[in-house]
C-alpha cells in the first residue's frame, strides 16, 4: 500500500478563496468596512496586506476582526510562498486562540482550514514546523481533541518523510494519551490507539522489523472498542496477511487478505486491486480448490486487468503451462514481477511448476 493511500488524503485542490466568516463580532463598523475592503484587495498582495494590517493596528486590544485580518494576511502570504511570513502571521494568529479573543468553534475551523491549506501547498519541512506550533497551542489550551487529531496528521507527514526516530518519538506520545496508568485501553480512544498502531505497522514495514510488525499486529486485532475507518482497517489486515504469508501460514494469509479487500472495497480505495492479486497468490500457494473470485464482491474485479494477469498465471501453473507461465510473466510485468511482495513469491512457484512438469513428462 503506497502511503499516500494511508490516512489524511486531501483530494480537492488548493485555490485561494476566502470561507465565509462565522465568529462573532460587534466591532466598530470602521474596522469592519476596512476589513471588507481589504477582502476585495486580495488580487493586490501590497495593498491588501497594507489594509489589514490597519485593522489590526487600529483596534486598542485583540479583537475578533484583528484574528480575520491575521487569517487573511497569513492567506495571501501562503498563496505567494512567502513562508516566513507565514509562520509569522500564523504565530501571531495563535496568540488570538490562546487568549480565547473568538470561540473555540470558530478556532477549530480556522485552525483546521490552515493545516489543510498548507498541506496542500508547502514543502515537507514547511508543513511539519507549521503543525508543530499548532500542536503547542492546543497543548497549552488543553484542546486534547484537536490536539490528537493534528498529532496523527503530523505523524503522517513524518512517516512520508521517512523520519521514522521523530515519528517513533510521536506515536508514544499519543500512545500515552490512549491509555490510562494501568496501560489499559481508555475505550472512548480505542479508535485513535488503532490509527496509532497503524503508524507503527507502516513503520516497521518500512523497517523490516518483523519481529515488531507482528506484534503491533496482534496489538491491533486486541482492540475492541475502536471503530476504525475501513481504509484503516484495510491496511491492518492487509499487514496481517503478508506476516501469515512470510510464516506460509496460507489459510490466515487468506483470511486476512479477503478482510483487507472489502475494508478497501468499503473505503473506495484502488488498494482493493493490490490485495486481491494477494487473495489469488494466497489461494495458489494453499491449493485451495475454492476460487477466491467467485464471491460476489469480488466478482466486479475479475475483468480488471491486474487481475487477468495473476489469474492467467494460475491457469498456467495449474495446468503445468511452463510456457504459458513464462510468456504471462513476460507479458504481463507491471502487474506481477513489478510489485515486490509478489515477485518474491515467483521464483518458488516456478521451480515447483519446473518439477511438476518433470515429473509429469
Amino acid at each position: 500500500m503506497s502511503d499516500d493511500d494511508f490516512m489524511y488524503e486531501d483530494e480537492e485542490e488548493y485555490e485561494f478563496e476566502y470561507e465565509e466568516d462565522d465568529g462573532e463580532g460587534g466591532e466598530d463598523v470602521g474596522v469592519e468596512n476596512r476589513y471588507y475592503n481589504a477582502k476585495g484587495l486580495r488580487d493586490d498582495f501590497d495593498a491588501a496586506i497594507r489594509e489589514f494590517q490597519t485593522v489590526v493596528d487600529d483596534s486598542p486590544s485583540l479583537t475578533e476582526w484583528g484574528f480575520k485580518a491575521t487569517k487573511q494576511m497569513l492567506k495571501l502570504c501562503l498563496r505567494e510562498s512567502k513562508y516566513d511570513q507565514v509562520l509569522s502571521y500564523y504565530e501571531k494568529m495563535l496568540d488570538y486562540v490562546r487568549q480565547s479573543i473568538v470561540s473555540r468553534n470558530y478556532a477549530e475551523k480556522s485552525i483546521n482550514n490552515m493545516l489543510e491549506r498548507v498541506s496542500l501547498a508547502a514543502t515537507p519541512d514547511f508543513i511539519q514546523r507549521f503543525h508543530q506550533m499548532t500542536l503547542l497551542v492546543l497543548k497549552e489550551t488543553k484542546n486534547d481533541r484537536l490536539w490528537l487529531r493534528t498529532s496523527l496528521r503530523l505523524a503522517k507527514i513524518l512517516l512520508d518523510q521517512r523520519e521514522y526516530q521523530a515519528l517513533d518519538t510521536l506515536l508514544s506520545e499519543l500512545r500515552c494519551e490512549c491509555e490510562d496508568d494501568s496501560g489499559a485501553v481508555i475505550m472512548e480512544r480505542g479508535t485513535q490507539l488503532l490509527e496509532i498502531h497503524a503508524m507503527y505497522l507502516a513503520m516497521y514495514s518500512a523497517l523490516e522489523e518483523h519481529k515488531k510488525l507482528k506484534d503491533t499486529y496482534l496489538q491491533c486485532m486486541a482492540i475492541k472498542s475502536a471503530i476504525p475507518h475501513p481504509r484503516i482497517m484495510g491496511f491492518i489486515c492487509e499487514c496481517g496477511g503478508k506476516l501469515f504469508m512470510g510464516e506460509c501460514n496460507w489459510e490466515q494469509a487468506k483470511a486476512n487478505f479477503f478482510d483487507a479487500f472489502k475494508n478497501y472495497d468499503e473505503a473506495g480505495s484502488p488498494q482493493r486491486v493490490q490485495v486481491l492479486k494477494y487473495l489469488v497468490l494466497a489461494s495458489l500457494l494453499s491449493e485451495s480448490e475454492v476460487n477466491p473470485l467467485s464471491g460476489p464482491e469480488a466478482m466486479s474485479y475479475v475483468n480488471d486487468p491486474a487481475i487477468v494477469a495473476i489469474t492467467a498465471l494460475v491457469a498456467a501453473f495449474e495446468n503445468q503451462d511452463v510456457v504459458g507461465f513464462e510468456h504471462t510473466l513476460r507479458q504481463n510485468k507491471v502487474h506481477i514481477q513489478d510489485d515486490p511482495f509478489i515477485d518474491r513469491y515467483i521464483v518458488d512457484l516456478r521451480r515447483t511448476l519446473r518439477m511438476q512438469a518433470l515429473e509429469g513428462a
